[in-house]
């Protein structure tokens, strides 16, 4: 039975990090309990992986980056955002650094949404648009990427995203 696409992808980035760190294969091989020639064939994807074996796999090559893409392919989450940070790690990339974090919320406590809302747009200065702008993209990076999440793990987990939210909308209602 052929591998599927995302198994295949799997491979490819264990295969790349293997090589990117001159990893002993047989030595891998005796540490995950396995062949030389099994381990072979699972980083060139001709051999199923399993999810243990993708932990297992994962656990011997430890790289946080690794980890990222693995998930991601896995579960079909969005690539992270390609801004400007001062780390490359992909999480980082994902969720944001300190400092961006400490600007957006300075510019929050700025242009506190219920008090913007009753200001008429005459009033608001060219640069403070700019800011409200700047929040408002911060804002639909984080929504979006909120919503990815929540499709994602509603997809791994068989849930069906309708009626979470129908049952979130209700509870709110209860509160």
């Amino acid at each position: 039975m052929p591998l599927s696409q995302m198994e295949q992808k799997i491979a490819t980035i264990f295969r790349s990090e293997v090589d990117r760190q001159e990893i002993n294969q047989r030595a891998m091989a005796i540490d995950l309990h396995d062949s030389p020639q099994n381990v072979s064939h699972k980083l060139n994807g001709r051999r199923r992986l399993g999810l243990d074996g993708v932990v297992n796999m994962a656990e011997y090559i430890q790289a946080p980056e690794l980890d990222f893409e693995v998930a991601a392919a896995m579960f079909h989450t969005p690539k992270p955002l390609n801004r400007k940070r001062r780390d490359g790690h992909p999480l980082s990339k994902m969720v944001g650094q300190d400092k961006e974090e400490i600007e957006r919320i300075e510019i929050e406590k700025k242009f506190e949404i219920w008090d913007l809302l009753s200001i008429p747009a005459e009033e608001i200065t060219f640069e403070e648009k700019e800011e409200i702008e700047q929040w408002l993209i911060e804002l639909k990076d984080e929504i979006s990427s909120e919503i990815a999440v929540f499709i994602a793990v509603c997809n791994r987990y068989s849930f069906n995203s309708r009626k979470v939210i129908e049952l979130a909308e209700k509870r709110e209602r209860n509160d």
